[in-house]
């Protein structure tokens, strides 16, 4: 072998074993070195974020599934930054933060579908200043929810 191929080669196998050991000890490097891309999924370490398309408030929105080893941990997680929180958490044994941006999670997802009957109600002239009042307030309902998501990433 030449000496300088071998020279890479042994910067490359150092630098790997770097790599994965500063990643035992940094949960956004591990998410990083670990993450994979399908059509449908994302997988991190151990665990999947499956994405699915269902029927919310008469239009289609993505929800997300969390697997770990194939056993479904989370259903009908609105935000894929809350999915992506709660995966973070888990892998680093953070089960109060996990719990919060569940937490948070369905609080928007709540104001989402308010905002969304809101806005319909107020399209059929029903009360309609009173249903855009209520709309407004179900928005920032929904930017507190997500702020105290992106708090906990």
């Amino acid at each position: 072998m030449k000496p300088r191929l071998y020279d890479i080669i042994n910067t490359f196998d150092k630098t790997s074993k770097t790599l994965n050991e500063r990643a035992k000890n940094n949960v956004d490097l591990r998410v990083a070195m670990t993450q994979q891309t399908q059509e449908n999924s994302v997988s991190v370490g151990q665990y999947r974020i499956e994405i699915t398309q269902e029927q919310f408030a008469t239009k289609r929105k993505n929800f997300y599934n969390i697997y770990e080893h194939n056993e479904l941990v989370f259903k009908d997680i609105a935000l894929f930054e809350s999915a992506m929180g709660i995966v973070k958490n888990l892998m680093s044994n953070k089960n109060q933060k996990v719990n919060e941006i569940e937490k948070a999670d369905m609080a928007y997802n709540n104001a989402l579908y308010e905002v969304y009957m809101f806005k319909s109600k107020a399209k059929s002239n029903h009360n309609e200043d009173v249903m855009l009042a209520k709309m407004s307030n179900a928005k920032r309902k929904m930017a507190e929810a997500k702020a105290k998501i992106m708090q906990k990433l």
